[in-house]
């Protein structure tokens, strides 16, 4: 049986019709999959840049304004503001005055003697620990539970003991009126987003990072600015004790308001 010429040409029509929109969404996932991978890419570009940055500097200085979520037992989740000026000397000395409006303190090492002051109790605390700002981390950590999320910031090597995560590059944006590259990574129980300054000096210009796998998804939020190197951020890396009381309590409560 022969079918007319025009039934033959309408069912090649609608044959066309059909396959033309399958070809079309699997010319765009393929696309949309080069497209991923390059900005994964594109991220994995853009940290390794950030963490040579920050590898190099020896004596730098910065500002951070940070916002963190606290959870409560009864589902409440407050949010509160602190902000910290941070000095660092590598290998082993740094400065850091923390002022908010749930924690104030001041934390100095020197390579020879940690010390964490609260002073509006007038109280402070030390510890003799001849390490390096690493070895200090690891120790505050381990025995007393102390960690910061700004302490790769801190460390030597600031993204030695980065974990492994999928990142993706979100685009340009602006943080306090720098253009910067927005980063996002996601881990299994950790996701983090990076803007890093678009200049010569690749730095770190805001942090978010959000716990999922705890109660209510907390998040810190760190802003940083005025950022200094070399001579222009050379810091006092001692501590006068005069008018302060020493209570070495305050180390082991200091996980609260770290």
């Amino acid at each position: 049986m022969h079918l007319a010429p025009k039934i033959v040409a309408f069912m090649i029509a609608l044959v066309l019709c059909i396959g033309l929109p399958v070809l079309s969404i699997a010319a765009k996932s393929k696309n949309a999959a080069v497209e991923k991978t390059a900005e994964n890419e594109k991220a994995a570009q853009l940290l390794a840049q950030g963490c040579k940055t920050l590898t190099a500097l020896s004596t730098y200085s910065f500002q951070a304004t940070v916002t963190l979520d606290k959870v409560y037992q009864d589902g409440s989740k407050i949010q509160t503001n602190r902000s910290m000026a941070v000095t660092v000397q590598r290998p082993g000395a740094f400065r850091i005055v923390t002022d908010g409006d749930d924690f104030q303190a001041i934390s100095v090492f020197d390579g020879k003697t940690f010390t964490l002051a609260l002073p509006g109790q007038k109280v402070y605390a030390q510890i003799s620990a001849a390490l390096d700002t690493d070895g200090l981390m690891d120790m505050l950590a381990t025995k007393y539970g102390i960690e910061s999320p700004l302490g790769d910031l801190l460390s030597n090597e600031p993204c030695a003991m980065m974990p492994n995560k999928a990142g993706y590059y979100v685009g340009k944006s602006k943080v306090d009126g720098v253009v910067c590259d927005h980063l996002f990574f996601q881990g299994k129980d950790v996701d983090w987003q990076l803007w890093i300054e678009d200049g010569p000096l690749k730095l770190p210009r805001k942090i978010i990072i959000t716990e999922k796998k705890l109660k209510m998804c907390p998040q810190f939020t760190a802003v940083l600015s005025d950022w200094k190197t070399g001579e222009n951020a050379k810091g006092n890396f001692s501590f006068d004790v005069q008018g302060f009381t020493r209570d070495d309590n305050v180390i082991l409560g200091a996980k609260q308001g770290k």
